[in-house]
């Protein structure tokens, strides 16, 4: 057998793995890991029983394959979110609201200040399109508080829940559902320590959430 059908078997295996992983639906995270392990593993088999050009230019062909899958899935991300006014933010809330079910909706303020609101029609439907509120003269924390008390009521506990982690300086990720238009909305916080609070300079001015964050 020639000492080159080993790279190319490898740099073939990992090109078709990095589509694979991309399209299976699985989060960025969990795919850089895999492709990782999946790599490091293959080069240290490669270099250990192939030929000593094996493992550098698979390394090499992997990188590209790497960046490209990379670049893809930052297109599909982009394409799938549009920037949005507050009135059709709330438009979009009430089509979810309205919506026979299964429905699932996630809200969250991102650390830049922007709101970022993602529809799916299920749990198994993770290619939902998101759509993102630039920071403006509405509080971002308000409009959360909106959706806990449109679907969940005004006196659901989620609300304090929500405001005691803003407090802590974490801003989570609001989720509601519901399975059909027979059952009620139902909601968690995503518990996440990663979404930050955003700076003052980049939230706007509101009387009920400055004095909980500390700017007076």
């Amino acid at each position: 057998m020639p000492d080159w059908i080993h790279p190319v078997l490898t740099a073939a295996f990992l090109l078709v793995s990095y589509g694979v992983v991309r399209r299976s639906g699985v989060g960025l995270r969990v795919a850089v890991f895999t492709m990782a392990v999946l790599n490091a593993g293959l080069l240290w088999l490669l270099a250990d029983t192939g030929p000593s050009w094996g493992a550098p230019a698979v390394a090499a062909v992997s990188l590209v394959a790497a960046v490209h899958h990379l670049l893809a899935a930052t297109r599909t991300l982009l394409g799938r979110i549009r920037v949005v006014d507050t009135a059709e933010l709330r438009g979009l809330a009430g089509q979810v609201a309205a919506s026979p079910g299964p429905q699932v909706m996630g809200v969250c303020v991102l650390f830049s200040g922007v709101l970022a609101l993602t529809a799916f029609g299920s749990d198994d439907r993770p290619e939902g399109r998101q759509f993102r509120l630039p920071p403006g003269p509405d509080c971002p924390f308000c409009l959360v508080e909106d959706q806990i008390r449109d679907f969940l009521g005004p006196a659901d506990p989620l609300l304090g829940e929500y405001r005691a982690h803003l407090k802590a300086g974490s801003s989570r990720h609001l989720l509601v559902r519901r399975r059909s238009e027979r059952e009620p909305w139902t909601g968690r916080l995503r518990s996440r320590t990663v979404y930050r609070v955003p700076a003052p300079a980049r939230r706007p001015p509101c009387p009920v959430h400055d004095p909980l964050l500390g700017r007076s």
